[in-house]
Parts: C-alpha cells; sequence; structure tokens
C-alpha cells in the first residue's frame, strides 16, 4: 500500500467512524448534558480529516473549522466537569468568530510533498485561528485536569477517558507545525486520528459518559470493532492485490478476492466473541444456575428480599447491569414487576436495542421472579386470613365481654363530680373506639370502585390537585383511609397538605404534615397493628388504611416531600 491510499484510507476511516459517533449520540444520548456539543465536536474533527482530500476550496474551509472544533470541546468539557460555565459566551464567541474570520479571508493554502502527499500551511488570518484553537484546547483540557485531580471512583475514569482522548486528538496535529515555518512536512500524525473516536466510544461504553441506552452503547461497540476489523481487513487483502493484481488473470485475483472474504468470515465470530469478554464479560447460565435462582427465590417471605436477591442473580448473570425494581420509572435496562390484583407480573424496558441471548435471559428471570412473588402473596394471604380469623374471634370475644362493662362504668360515672365524668366518658369511649375498629379490621371487606370527586373530598384540608388526575376507590373506604390520615395529621401538629398526582400507571394521593415526624424506632412498622405515633391513638388506624389499599390493589407507604416532615403516600392503581 502506497503512502498516499494509507493517508486516504486513515483519513476516511475518521470520518466514516466521526459522524456514526455523532450520529449515535444525537440519536442516543441527545438529552445527556453536553451531548449535542460533543456530537457537534466530533463531527468537525471528521470534517477536519475529510478536508485533506477534498478538492482545495472545499478542503480549506474544513481547515477553517478548528477554532470552531476547540469551542465544541470546550463546551463539553465545562457541561462535563461543571466547571467555567460563565466563560461559554467568549468561548463560543472566540471559536465562532476565528472561524468566520478564516472562512472570509482564507486559512491558508495546501501544499504537496516531494513524495506526492498533501499537506496544509496555515497562513496570514489562518495563524489567528490556530492561536485561537489551542488557547481554547488548553483551556479545555486545564478544566478536564484540574477536575480530575480532584475527582474519585468511577467519576475519576470519566474525566481521565476523556482527557486522554482530547490529548490523542491534539497529539495528531503536531506534524501541521512544521509548514508554518516553510517546512513542507506531510502530516504523517493525523494517521492516528482514528483512534480519538474509538476511546471516546469506548468511554461512553465502558464508563458511560453519556446517557444513553445501554444496548446501545453495546451496539456502538460492536460497530466500531467491525470498523476497525474491516479496516484492517482491507488492509490485509490491497496489500497482496497492489503487488499482484496487474499480472494476475481474472481467476486468479478471484481466488485471492474470495480467501480474503473467508478470512474476514473465520475471524468474525471470534472477534464477537472477544467484544462480549472485553465489553460485557458475564458466565455462561447454565441449568444448575437457574436451579440454584428457584431455589434462592422460593427461600424468600417478602417482597422486598425477593427483589434484592433478584438484583444479585442479574448482577452476576448480565452486562450491562439490570434493575429490578417495583417502581415504574429508573434506570434502565430493568425488570419492573407491577401487581396486578390477581397476579405478578415482570414488565422488561430498556431492552429495545437487546440481543436476542440477553433479551430470552431476561424475559426466563422474569418468569422465574414472578412465580416467586406470587408465592409470596399466596403465603402471606393465606397467613393473613388465618391471623384475621384468629382477630376476629378474638374482637368478638372482647367486644362481648367488655362492652358490657364499659355501659355499667357510665352509668355508675353519672354520681361522679362533672371532670372525673368527662374523663371516664372519654376513656370508655376511646375503648369502644378500639373494640369497634378491631372488629372492622378483623372482618372480610368488600370493595366496590366508583369515581371520586377530588375536587370536593379533601373539604378545608389545604389540596393541590393535578390537572390529569383521576380516581376510582370504593367510596366510603377511601373516606376512611382519608379520615384517619387526616387525623393522624392533625394530632402531630402544624401544616397539613393533600397532594394528587399521576404516574404512568397509578394516581398517587400524599398526605403531609410538617409536625415532630415519625420515630426512627416505628417507621419500619408504622402500617402494623397497633403502631402509633400518637400516644392518644388506638394504633389500629394506620394498619386500617394500609389494608385498605391493599383492598384496591395498591399500597401505602411512608414517604417524604420538602417542606414537610411526614408524608404518606397511596398508590392506586389505575
Amino acid at each position: 500500500m502506497t503512502p498516499s491510499q494509507l493517508f486516504t484510507l486513515s483519513l476516511s476511516t475518521t470520518f466514516v467512524s466521526s459522524i456514526a459517533l455523532s450520529a449515535f449520540l444525537l440519536a442516543r444520548a441527545r438529552a445527556a448534558p453536553g451531548a449535542k456539543q460533543l456530537a457537534a465536536f466530533v463531527v468537525i474533527v471528521g470534517l477536519f480529516a475529510l478536508g485533506l482530500l477534498l478538492p482545495e476550496r472545499l478542503g480549506a474551509a474544513s481547515m477553517a473549522l478548528a477554532p470552531l472544533g476547540s469551542a465544541m470541546a470546550v463546551d463539553f468539557a465545562i457541561r462535563l466537569t461543571g466547571r467555567g460555565a460563565r466563560s461559554l459566551p467568549i468561548v463560543h464567541a472566540l471559536g465562532a468568530g476565528a472561524t468566520l474570520l478564516l472562512l472570509l479571508f482564507g486559512p491558508g493554502a495546501f501544499f504537496e510533498t516531494a513524495d506526492g502527499l498533501r499537506g496544509f500551511r496555515y497562513a496570514g488570518v489562518g495563524l489567528i485561528g490556530v492561536a485561537v484553537a489551542i488557547s481554547l484546547a488548553a483551556y479545555g483540557n486545564g478544566l478536564m485536569a484540574f477536575a480530575l485531580r480532584r475527582a474519585e471512583g468511577k467519576r475519576r475514569r470519566e474525566l481521565a477517558i476523556v482527557l486522554l482522548s482530547s490529548l490523542v486528538g491534539l497529539s495528531t496535529v503536531v506534524s501541521f507545525a512544521p509548514p508554518l515555518v516553510g517546512m513542507a512536512v506531510a502530516p504523517w500524525s493525523i494517521l492516528a486520528l482514528p483512534i480519538y473516536p474509538a476511546l471516546l466510544v469506548y468511554g461512553i461504553l465502558r464508563y458511560e459518559l453519556m446517557a444513553a441506552n445501554v444496548w446501545a452503547r453495546r451496539a456502538a461497540a460492536y460497530a466500531l470493532i467491525l470498523l476497525l476489523a474491516a479496516a484492517l481487513a482491507g488492509l490485509l487483502a490491497a496489500a497482496p492485490l497492489s503487488v499482484i493484481a496487474p499480472s494476475m488473470d481474472f481467476i486468479s485475483l478471484w481466488l485471492v478476492v474470495a480467501a480474503a472474504m473467508a478470512l474476514a468470515f473465520a475471524f468474525g465470530e471470534p472477534i464477537r466473541r472477544a467484544a462480549d469478554r472485553l465489553v460485557y464479560a458475564g458466565p455462561e447460565i447454565s441449568a444448575e444456575t437457574m436451579a440454584q435462582w428457584r431455589s434462592d427465590l422460593a427461600g424468600v417471605d417478602t417482597t422486598t428480599e425477593a427483589i434484592e436477591i433478584a438484583r444479585a442473580h442479574l448482577r452476576t448473570a448480565m452486562r450491562p447491569l439490570v434493575d429490578v425494581t417495583l417502581s415504574s420509572d429508573g434506570p434502565e435496562p430493568a425488570l419492573r414487576c407491577v401487581d396486578t390484583g390477581d397476579k405478578w407480573i415482570a414488565k422488561l424496558t430498556g431492552f429495545e436495542d437487546s440481543p436476542p441471548g440477553a433479551r430470552r435471559l431476561a424475559i426466563v428471570y422474569a418468569d422465574l421472579l414472578t412465580q416467586s412473588l406470587d408465592d409470596i402473596d399466596r403465603r402471606r394471604s393465606r397467613a393473613e386470613s388465618e391471623r384475621l380469623a384468629e382477630l376476629g374471634m378474638l374482637a368478638s370475644t372482647i367486644a362481648h365481654d367488655l362492652r358490657n362493662p364499659l355501659n355499667i362504668v357510665n352509668m355508675a360515672a353519672a354520681a361522679a363530680p362533672a371532670e372525673t365524668r368527662a374523663e371516664i366518658i372519654e376513656q370508655t369511649r376511646r375503648m369502644n373506639r378500639l373494640v369497634g375498629e378491631l372488629l372492622d379490621y378483623a372482618k372480610p371487606w368488600k370493595i366496590e370502585p366508583a369515581d371520586i370527586d377530588l375536587a370536593a373530598a379533601f373539604g378545608d384540608v389545604e389540596s393541590h390537585i393535578a390537572s390529569d388526575a383521576h380516581l376510582r376507590a370504593d367510596p366510603f373506604r377511601f373516606a376512611q383511609a382519608l379520615d384517619n390520615l387526616i387525623a393522624n395529621a392533625r394530632a402531630a401538629g402544624g401544616r397539613i397538605a393533600i397532594f394528587v398526582e399521576t404516574a404512568r400507571d397509578a394516581t398517587l394521593l400524599h398526605v403531609c404534615d410538617d409536625g415532630p415526624g415519625v420515630p426512627e424506632e416505628i417507621k419500619d412498622r408504622l402500617f402494623q397493628p397497633f403502631v402509633s405515633r400518637n400516644s392518644e391513638g388506638t394504633g389500629l388506624g394506620l394498619a386500617i388504611v394500609a389494608k385498605i389499599m391493599a383492598a384496591h390493589g395498591g399500597s401505602v407507604a411512608l414517604g417524604a416531600r420538602e417542606g414537610f416532615s411526614t408524608c404518606v403516600t397511596l398508590r392506586f392503581p389505575r
């Protein structure tokens, strides 16, 4: 292969890979901070490389983009490091101004070396453009170096790979310096320019520099590896052909090309396996592993424990990491577990670009996990039924044995002083309420959902209702749950507010107060019977709320909201 052909191959590869990388960034990571700026910079790198192959006028225009490319690189560095934001207007003004100046007055001229290679000499206003480009590049690299010194862990590796790729990019233009002093030297260093987008893809892939779909990052890695493999195959095929083709007949030339293609196909599968091992290494899933997973899941008693075990299983089995969650939002890819009331389902999200093997494994594991969650619910329901039956018998006995004595106490208190009589009546009323709530909690309920008028549901309590909020629930039980929560919040004292919001598959109702908060020692047991943060409470109010939400196929949880010490969130499925 002649030096000219080597230059053409290297510069063309840089341009194609730069365009492919920028398209990937815009399509898959558009929302990530700095993605658009990085995409613009990568395109300019590709155009700069292509400029040495284009006709003179177009090539000179490509060479004039150097200051603008440096400005885009600094913009990305500022967004990546979070430093120097105030300098952005100056950076863009310098980059755009210098590029416009070079486009208007010309950045310099092309020349040809003694061995027939093409170079470019910046001259006149082009020297101003070079000075601006170098100054901006030094500033951007300084920002990253400064941030790198203070970063740790994964963040440090992110900054290191970007800084390394930037320094590689700068090193590729050093051979443009000798022509500035009259030396007609070809830009040999630019042959290393294809390494720059390769390092960026590696950084995006390995350290997740951009918030792109992880499977798309995998696809970018394969594309890059195949591109480099194709370039290598081209070299292997072109070198012998350029030497022997002139003296070969058609059959001989066809045999050489066929042999090169056979080599490319032969190395395709090892390359794919090597890429898997290098980028997303993970063990093969055997029947023994599946049996172990099934055994691990069979031994859990709570949904939370099953989710944690599932995360641990998939963390060892799949790369990238697959989250397992009960939330409808969050990182992807994920198995999002949803309780439909009749059974659990696990939805695969973020698997649109995943390879078939990864999707198949996720589907199989989702089936294992939902079976385990259904089994937990069945065991919990059976235990709850048995417990409620026992509680019902106990409540009936308490009601029978206590109400008559309470009535006698009330009658006997008639002759007591007014203050004593009021206290006795208040305490007996509290005991009657406890018995009534206990009986209500122990008996089975029938839920009859209807549309709830949210505008009228909260009375004089401060409320904030989303315009698209809609709720179907049993009116009596909904009012009962709401009364319990509001009474609980009022007992805590301070401001009370209700917020109604919509999620993708649920309506969320938050009852918040800014009282003293929930003591740490009861947070985990807050919705169990006979647990209360109010010394005057019966301890059944929040347990009844939890039972009401379970009957609706929803859930209740202790949450947080800015400006409030306590928020109880009711989640009603749509």
